[in-house]
């Protein structure tokens, strides 16, 4: 059962997902706070994709329950983004078909630092361009939950750094944020709750403080690692 919410909630409680007999998500509870950027961890091919899919409804479950709010804006894969369009030609299309006032596209390319390349075809943009882009779009709306699948991927050590700032500037707006990453670093400077999957199975969840407290060094490398049996990222 999926529903919707009025307020920034995400939660989903006791998913499982099955690709004929293999079960790839199994007893999976996540939950995303308002206010708070929460961070899923884990190895390639750990089920981190196929658990925020399900989530949004995109992928079929074989049990559990999800709630999300009504306002809800995702970032999977690229974005979907089309290469003859313009940087703020795809934002409008967004805003049209959120039926949302056009007019927010160039605020939105604005905030993300792409206001010189408005009128820049998709097509002749860098990848660190085109995931901005995108991540303008994932803004339309005025969204109470943002869903990003790995929204760092193409940007530079200075993109990384905005996208921290970024990500942090919604939370305290009252956004929920749920992204997920196998970059640690990245992680660790931005996120506030931590939830680690492996092997399709809910590892830990929690603040990042509680995380890092179990191990001597603080260090979130470190409690990643005994988590998942030193799985690769």
């Amino acid at each position: 059962m999926t529903t919707t919410r009025t307020d920034n909630e995400f939660r989903i409680r006791g998913l499982e997902v099955r690709y004929g007999a293999d079960r790839v998500v199994r007893d999976m509870n996540l939950s995303a706070a308002p206010g708070r950027v929460t961070c899923v961890l884990g190895p390639n091919g750990a089920g981190k994709t196929t658990t925020l899919r399900a989530g949004l409804g995109l992928v079929r479950r074989h049990a559990g329950e999800c709630q999300r709010p009504d306002r809800t804006n995702v970032l999977l894969d690229d974005g979907g983004l089309i290469p003859g369009l313009t940087v703020r030609q795809h934002v409008t299309a967004r805003a049209l078909s959120a039926g949302v006032p056009t007019g927010c596209a160039d605020d939105l390319i604005d905030t993300v630092g792409m206001s010189g390349a408005a009128a820049m075809k998709i097509g002749r943009c860098s990848m660190g361009m085109i995931r901005r882009t995108a991540l303008a779009a994932a803004l339309v709306g005025d969204p109470q939950l943002v869903v990003l699948d790995e929204p760092s991927a193409g940007l530079d050590p200075e993109g990384i750094r905005w996208l921290g700032t970024l990500l942090r500037g919604l939370a305290r707006r009252g956004v929920a944020v749920l992204t997920a990453t196998h970059h640690l670093a990245e992680a660790a400077a931005m996120t506030d709750d931590v939830a680690v999957i492996a092997g399709g199975t809910l590892r830990f969840s929690g603040p990042l403080e509680e995380m890092t407290s179990g191990t001597t060094t603080g260090s979130l490398d470190d409690a990643y690692f005994a988590l998942t049996g030193g799985e690769a990222r």
